[in-house]
Formats: structure tokens, C-alpha cells, sequence
């Protein structure tokens, strides 16, 4: 329904990868190498190698000199959003350098993203990973800076290409160091500054309020992405507004893994499959999304909310993802 729109080796033995990959593209879908820092690592008396949790970011002291540019508008059945993907904040030290955070420089790109305006959900989610890597990018936020959650980090961090790869084993963008500035972004070789988590600085510049539900994207599917504050009762929009939390918790126990083939040690978070989806949590399901009404839907529409917890940002499509999303060979 349509808005109002208002606008191998084995780990035991091995080093953490010197330079890390990351298979977000630009809209030409092109898959590219996005070369961070180490996420440190530490061994248990047993050998097995455990990356450590890490959610420290260094401050965000550098202002661009380019402008953010961003267009939304609607054409026949689709919503149509044009961004050079600069975002309006500060942002952390890409480029090379002493404290750079990773070697690439950020600047303009050309990018637009034609999503539909009536999604109509599927029986089934579509994941943003499958077997063989990334697939998709999540959305865009109002911004125009690009939604990426999912790191190309399979263990066991021998390369996207290594015949070991393990996609059910990801690093966790907001808990591992893996080159990230304070917004929980870095940039791809093609200079693209894309987000891995949710942006405090963004936040800030819209001024999120914590008593109105506020519309802050699109996924990649049509469907309108929110932050946490959502109607305590979806159906009625003069309900409390309140702050909702993901399905989703921290396992328990020791991962299954050998070390070899899978990674060990106890779940601390470092990676997506460290957590598991229970129902009863809260009313977001496994995408991170539910349906209701809102400001912007006052006839009710399924949406996406991004949460302060794991997935953050969803890692599943409800509809069927614009080709715009698509990471790597369309």
C-alpha cells in the first residue's frame, strides 16, 4: 500500500587476515575487495584461536568537503532514489595513512535505486547470504548512503574465493574490529562509504525522537525501514510509542565447530550464527520487521525496524530485492 511520501588451514595455526574482504558493490554490481584492519584474536589453552569481541570505534573527527546529494521521488510504480552515497555527517580517516582505517578514499559515486512502491511479501524470506557468499545489500537510508550489513568475512578469513569458505560462519560488523569508523562504516576500493551497522551520527542529524515512530529508509524490497521506536499496539497509532527490541539472543555454550572447518569456542556475538531467533522475544520476526500501522502507512503496511541489538540492520528480504541490491553477477 502506498505511503504518503514525505519526501584449508586450520584456524588454530593461522593469523587474522591482513586484509579483509568485503563483497558490497556499487549499483553496477560488481563484486570488490574492501581491504581493513585486523580484528585482534585470542588463543585458549586448548589452541583454539577466538577473535575478540570488540565494539570500541574511533571517533569520527573528518568533514568532507563533498556534498550529499540525495533524491527520492515516485514514478509510475516505483520509488526511485539517486545518491552519490555522501553521507551529511562527520565520518572516520579512510585513505591511507597513520590512523587511516582502511586505504580506500571516499568520493562521490553515481547511484540509483528503483524499488517498488506496492512490495508484495513472499511465502518465503529471502537471506542477503546464501551458500556462495553476499547476495544482496539491505536498503538505503534517506540519506542515500547504502545499508550493507553482512561483512564478507566466512570462516575461516582465508579470502571470499578459498575453497573453505564457511558463510554460516560471517563475522559481526559491530563487534569485531574490522576497520570500522564510528558510524559503523567504512569504504569499498570503488570509494562507496557504506554502513555495516546504524549510524549514531545519522541519527543525530535527523534528530530521532523516542516518542514518534520515524522513517529512516528503504529496503531493498519497497518495504519502509523505521528505527526502534515503534506503536506499542501495531494496529493503533495513538498507542505508546516505545523502544522494541530484536527476536533474536545470544546462544548459549560452545559453538560446535572443530576449529577447522567451523570456528570454536564459547558464542561472545563475533559472528551472525552466535545468535538464534526466538519467537516469543518480541514481535519482530525473523527479518526484523512486523506489520502496522505508521505515521507515513496510516492504513498499515509491513516494515523493517532497525534495533539496538543483533541483526541491527534485517538480514532477510520479506518481498521479492530490486536488482539494484544485487551483490555481485546479477
Amino acid at each position: 500500500m502506498e505511503a504518503v511520501d514525505t519526501s584449508a588451514p586450520s584456524i588454530k595455526n593461522q593469523n587474522p587476515p591482513a586484509n579483509t574482504t568485503d563483497s558490497s558493490t556499487d549499483s553496477s554490481s560488481d563484486s570488490t575487495t574492501d581491504n581493513t584492519t585486523d580484528s585482534s584474536t585470542t588463543s585458549t589453552d586448548d589452541g583454539c584461536v577466538l577473535y575478540e569481541l570488540y565494539t570500541e570505534r574511533p571517533d569520527c573527527a573528518v568533514t568532507l568537503s563533498l556534498s550529499n546529494e540525495v533524491s527520492i521521488r515516485t514514478q509510475n510504480s516505483n520509488r526511485i532514489i539517486t545518491s552519490n552515497n555522501i553521507p551529511e555527517h562527520k565520518v572516520g580517516l579512510f585513505g591511507g595513512g597513520i590512523g587511516s582505517l582502511n586505504p580506500n578514499s571516499i568520493s562521490e559515486q553515481n547511484s540509483t535505486y528503483t524499488i517498488s512502491l506496492n512490495p508484495i511479501a513472499d511465502e518465503n524470506f529471502t537471506n542477503l547470504v546464501n551458500e556462495n557468499g553476499n547476495q544482496y545489500s539491505f536498503g538505503v537510508l534517506l540519506n542515500g548512503v547504502e545499508l550493507d550489513p553482512v561483512p564478507a568475512e566466512p570462516w575461516p578469513h582465508e579470502g571470499l574465493m578459498s575453497p573453505n569458505a564457511n558463510w554460516d560462519w560471517n563475522l559481526e560488523a559491530p563487534n569485531v574490529n574490522i576497520g570500522m569508523d564510528c558510524n559503523i562504516a567504512h569504504v569499498q576500493p570503488t570509494g562507496k562509504y557504506h554502513y555495516h551497522g546504524m549510524s549514531a551520527l545519522y541519527l543525530e542529524s535527523i534528530d530521532i525522537s523516542d516518542s514518534q515512530m520515524t522513517l529512516v529508509g528503504y529496503a531493498g524490497d519497497g518495504y519502509p525501514i523505521y528505527y526502534k521506536y515503534v506503536y506499542s499496539d501495531a494496529s493503533d497509532a495513538s498507542s505508546e510509542v516505545v523502544a522494541i527490541s530484536s527476536s533474536y539472543q545470544l546462544k548459549t555454550g560452545e559453538r560446535p565447530g572443530d576449529g577447522v572447518t567451523a570456528p570454536c569456542g564459547a558464542y561472545t556475538g563475533v559472528y551472525g550464527n552466535d545468535h538464534e531467533y526466538i519467537e516469543s522475544l518480541s514481535e519482530l520476526d525473523e527479518a526484523n520487521g512486523r506489520t502496522g500501522v505508521t505515521p507515513e502507512y496510516p492504513n498499515g503496511t509491513y516494515y523493517y525496524v532497525i534495533t539496538d541489538t543483533y541483526p541491527w540492520i534485517p538480514r532477510y528480504f520479506r518481498a521479492t530485492p530490486s536488482k539494484d541490491f544485487k551483490i555481485g553477477p546479477s
